[in-house]
């Protein structure tokens, strides 16, 4: 009876502690930005935008779900999360592009609608752009205000 309970003792704790590698292994995963991935990765020396999906909306704050490029292109960007700070200079416009594209056309621009801050939501899939380099911004970790924001309908 006593050579029971310890084998059931143990199986239990070997299922609690496999639990346990797979949430952590999980989380290990995930982007954040306490733990700036991309500090390590040789990231583009210049970089004046990219793309991200919302992850979070707090004030004049969004986090992204950012694809930041790399400084070889021929590697998919690097995938990290990233906050960035919108001031009343930003301009927030959904783009939408024809549909129909008559041939021999030689430029097709989209129809651009200024939005506010209170248009975008968590999975809004959104391009950013700044008049400066932010890449000591990305690399350090640190916030920046963006001066465009698009969301690309189809």
């Amino acid at each position: 009876m006593g050579k029971i309970k310890i084998s059931l003792l143990i199986i239990i704790i070997v299922v609690i502690a496999l639990i346990a590698v797979a949430v952590i292994l999980m989380l290990s995963d995930q982007p954040g930005i306490s733990d700036n991935k991309i500090k390590d990765l040789d990231i583009a020396k210049e970089i004046y935008g990219f793309a991200g999906e919302i992850k979070k909306i707090e004030g004049k704050t969004l986090t992204l779900a950012a694809l930041i490029p790399l400084t070889d292109f021929t590697i998919e960007p690097a995938k990290t999360t990233i906050e960035i700070t919108i001031d009343d200079q930003t301009r927030i416009a959904r783009l939408k592009f024809p549909k129909n594209i008559q041939s021999g056309t030689k430029s097709i621009y989209p129809k651009e609608t200024i939005i506010g801050l209170s248009d975008l939501k968590v999975g809004d899939n959104i391009n950013i752009s700044s008049k400066t380099n932010i890449y000591d911004n990305l690399k350090n970790g640190t916030d920046f205000v963006v001066n465009d924001i698009f969301i690309t309908e189809d």
